[in-house]
């Protein structure tokens, strides 16, 4: 299944770079593994002319609040970011998108492991999740979790609920420490 999954992930970058006249991103993509590096080149209108941090942080945004508040993705996109700055988990925006769980056999989020392509569908909630990652990535817009490491949707109850410190609900996300 993962390896279906990475040449899916693959047939959308060269589709792409074929979309694009041959050009690539124009930074290479800094992720930790090969699933990473997929993911922050996945084909999006805009594609180009982000670089792939920002580009996974978008993604991020996108699959998991792009119909919340801004508040609501800022908090998203924070919480990833909070995570990068965090000895538990990879150094790199892409690598912390990408992370599996500690047995292997799922994602932190939960859109990366869903087996569905991750091609953004809609242009004005596209728009609005880069402009969020944006503004988080250059710390215009303040981290309204105050240092959120861990959310989820309040539709679910996860197995972890209760063994992180909780923070507090913005949307439909709970964000803990």
């Amino acid at each position: 299944m993962a390896a279906l999954r990475l040449l899916l992930k693959l047939h959308l970058v060269l589709t792409f770079v074929l979309l694009a006249g041959g050009r690539a991103a124009a930074e290479p993509p800094r992720a930790e593994t090969v699933e990473g590096a997929a993911l922050a080149t996945v084909a999006v209108p805009d594609a180009a002319q982000l670089d792939a941090e920002t580009r996974c942080l978008a993604l991020a945004v996108y699959w998991e609040a792009r119909a919340e508040s801004r508040a609501g993705q800022l908090a998203i996109a924070h919480t990833v970011l909070n995570r990068v700055g965090h000895d538990e988990f990879p150094d790199t925006i892409c690598g912390v998108v990408a992370q599996k769980t500690p047995n292997g056999k799922s994602c932190q989020f939960s859109w990366w492991c869903d087996g569905k392509h991750d091609a953004p569908e809609d242009q004005e909630q596209w728009d609005k999740s880069v402009e969020a990652a944006r503004a988080a990535r250059n710390r215009s817009a303040s981290d309204p979790t105050k240092g959120a490491l861990f959310f989820h949707s309040t539709t679910v109850n996860p197995k972890w609920d209760g063994k992180h410190q909780r923070i507090g609900r913005i949307g439909d996300h709970v964000f803990y420490r």
